[in-house]
């Protein structure tokens, strides 16, 4: 399966890099920026592939950098938080220096992209990321100094740099998430919409073997375009329960004052045809 990016080659002074844009990112938004909870990004289907494809790329090739120009697009819901930043997602192999980042964006706004094609072999890969998954806590016991990248930011983007490893193991978190019903999943979500962390790392001193939210980054499925299923649903479970509810006063005693005249009527028909009956049995 061939997966097509926009390429920008660029030459830049001494330094030179080649970065590719997905082309399914019109519908990310970035929800958080920094804090214990990690960082967020939003989308539908698309734009979890856009995620999914990128972390395969960087698993491969440590040099890429792979940018994500959402900055200027629509909130999915108005109650995300509206923080305006685009997204790189690199390796500290690139050498990518961030200070550069704003005439990088310069130059990329005036050239017109070529096409970089990535031979994605799901087979593979995912075989890959299983036996990452069976290596527990890989990138703390064996890898630890070599995984430790940055984040920064800078010029209204944020910047992080891993190993190739930590990316393999954030595509196949994505991976499973993309085998997953998710659109059936967000029609009937009542509390959360489906979301999974899918990079995780630690800071050259960690505490304890385990990650802390604050380097963290999570992808939740929101498609808009599912949104009036979404409610039509919620208001089906909603009249059903209160359904529910006017069935459950018809069975208590008939001097429940919640009760019509032709309820407490038919209450008492029911106690005599019950009463003649056990008499007849009898």
């Amino acid at each position: 399966m061939k997966i097509k990016f926009d390429k920008y080659h660029i030459r830049l002074r001494n330094a030179e890099h080649t970065i590719l844009i997905p082309r399914n990112t019109s519908g990310i938004h970035w929800n958080a920026v920094g804090g214990e909870w990690g960082k967020e990004l939003i989308g539908d289907r698309e734009a979890l592939y856009a995620l999914l494809y990128a972390c395969a790329v960087l698993t491969y090739d440590h040099n890429k950098i792979i940018y994500f120009p959402i900055k200027g697009n629509e909130l999915n819901e108005e109650d995300f938080l509206n923080y305006k930043h685009d997204v790189v997602f690199t390796t500290y192999k690139s050498g990518l220096h961030v200070s550069d980042w704003k005439e990088y964006r310069q130059i990329i706004r005036k050239m017109t992209p070529q096409t970089y094609t990535f031979d994605y072999d799901r087979k593979r890969i995912d075989a890959h990321a299983k036996e990452v998954e069976d290596q527990d806590f890989w990138h703390y016991k064996v890898r630890e100094k070599t995984c430790v990248g940055y984040e920064k930011d800078a010029f209204d983007t944020w910047f992080t740099a891993l190993d190739g490893q930590a990316y393999l193991s954030g595509y196949g978190t994505l991976r499973k998430m993309a085998d997953r019903p998710l659109e059936n999943e967000f029609v009937k979500c009542q509390d959360y919409p489906p979301y999974e962390t899918f990079l995780t790392y630690e800071p050259a001193t960690r505490h304890g073997g385990s990650y802390n939210e604050k380097y963290c980054y999570g992808f939740m499925f929101y498609d808009t375009s599912l949104v009036p299923a979404m409610k039509a649903y919620m208001e089906k479970i909603r009249s059903e329960k209160k359904f529910d509810e006017k069935k459950k006063k018809l069975v208590v005693n008939e001097h429940d004052t919640t009760k019509t005249k032709s309820d407490l009527r038919n209450i008492r028909v029911a106690k005599k045809k019950k009463t003649k009956k056990e008499v007849v049995d009898t």
